[in-house]
């Protein structure tokens, strides 16, 4: 093994060296090159597991739900019926009911899984999903766009693909790589965002679904720094941008107040504040920083409090990107001779005003790992899963 990965590096150096001053990427970023990283921008400064942020198991305390069955649904919604509604990686919706005439149910007998699959989304990869205030589900997947799905009659409509011709930032532009929304069911407006501007790829070797994991390392890798947060208006049929230049914008949550809408930077270990009213509407500024590891899905709690998904704790990694040749090769290595990411399983809460009150782990993802999303409803926080083949749910009396 360790005599394949040397001819990997010798043979990217041997394309490396003698070729273009601005190589490209490998595939699916072919046609992307790799930008100037500035050293001061990499997350190099997560905050140490102590203090707020100290270790602990409490999610091992979790249970998994359909263990197995559900590919990767990134996000777990709960229907204005009360049902769970889960997406995986293949575009397959799932509906599960509360299992009530069940004395005693436990674990996945709490809850009904109706199979097959009650709707089907069509090729892409939906990741972060959630009812509006009819009861139908609005997906952002990161092939198609901004979708959304009728309850009643099955119907997928596309909502935005673009950007409007007439927005004040990047007009007429494609989204390439839409990620995470919220939705304030008022107005009906989308808050959404769109990571980077490398799409995603079907997976090389199967085939069998996108790939989002690949086209995101080469973001990382390759200093992608377009994401972007935006709004899409029903109304109008607008979609505007409002704030660019973000290094993998991720998770979105309306404030409980609507004064902001925070948006996530997984690749800086931060969350934005985009202001919607007040004075600095119209600006953003720092929610949170230096957080202790990379930050994925966001989510509001019914006590105005924030939920954070802490996807994956900071690695090594980031150090490498420090030179361009590193990078490349870093880029060109097969999969499996990639850096591993670690397991563990972290969730974070915060306050509208940005201060950590609360980190709940599963420090060696021994039990729950790659938590992607964190919905709290009734008295329980429900995650969703980027990587793993199941979803979980924490009763907060366990916490």
């Amino acid at each position: 093994m360790r005599g394949v990965i040397v001819v990997a590096l010798l043979s990217a150096c041997a394309y490396y060296l003698p070729g273009t001053l601005n190589p490209t990427l490998p595939y699916p970023a072919q046609r992307f090159g790799f930008a100037h990283i500035d050293p001061a921008t990499l997350p190099l400064d997560n905050s140490p597991l102590e203090g707020v942020y100290a270790r602990n198991e409490v999610l091992r305390k979790a249970h998994k739900l359909f263990d197995g069955v559900i590919a990767s649904s990134e996000t777990v919604a709960v229907s204005p019926e009360g049902n769970l509604t889960l997406v995986d990686k293949h575009g397959f919706v799932y509906e599960a009911e509360p299992a009530t005439k069940v004395p005693g149910a436990v674990f996945t007998g709490e809850w009904a899984l109706d199979l097959p699959a009650t709707y089907y989304l069509g090729p892409g990869r939906p990741l972060g999903f959630h009812h509006d205030a009819a009861g139908n589900l609005v997906i952002a997947d990161t092939l198609k766009g901004l979708i959304r799905l009728d309850r009643t009659t099955g119907a997928v409509e596309l909502l935005t693909a673009r950007v409007s011709a007439d927005s004040a930032l990047a007009p007429d532009t494609p989204l390439a790589y839409v990620n995470d929304l919220d939705i304030d069911h008022d107005t009906g407006v989308i808050y959404f965002t769109d990571s980077q501007s490398i799409p995603v790829y079907p997976d090389r070797e199967t085939g069998t679904f996108y790939d989002t994991f690949q086209s995101y390392l080469l973001g990382f890798i390759g200093g992608d720094v377009a994401g972007r947060l935006c709004r899409y208006d029903p109304a109008t049929l607008r979609t505007d941008v409002l704030l660019t230049g973000l290094w993998f914008a991720n998770g979105v949550a309306l404030a409980a107040d609507k004064s902001y809408v925070a948006v996530v930077e997984t690749n800086r270990l931060r969350v934005h504040r985009y202001w919607l009213s007040g004075p600095k509407a119209g600006t953003s500024d720092l929610l949170i920083e230096r957080l202790p590891g990379f930050p994925d899905g966001m989510s509001r709690a019914p006590d105005g409090n924030m939920w954070l998904a802490i996807v994956a704790p900071v690695t090594g990694l980031p150090k490498l990107l420090k030179s361009k040749v590193t990078r490349f090769l870093l880029a060109y290595l097969p999969a499996w001779a990639r850096p591993r990411i670690p397991r563990w399983g972290a969730a974070l809460k915060i306050s509208p005003t940005g201060q950590p009150l609360q980190l709940l782990m599963d420090p060696d993802g021994s039990h729950i790992a790659f938590v992607s999303s964190v919905t709290e409803v009734a008295g329980r926080l429900y995650f969703g899963n980027v990587r793993m083949n199941y979803v979980s749910y924490l009763d907060l009396k366990d916490v």
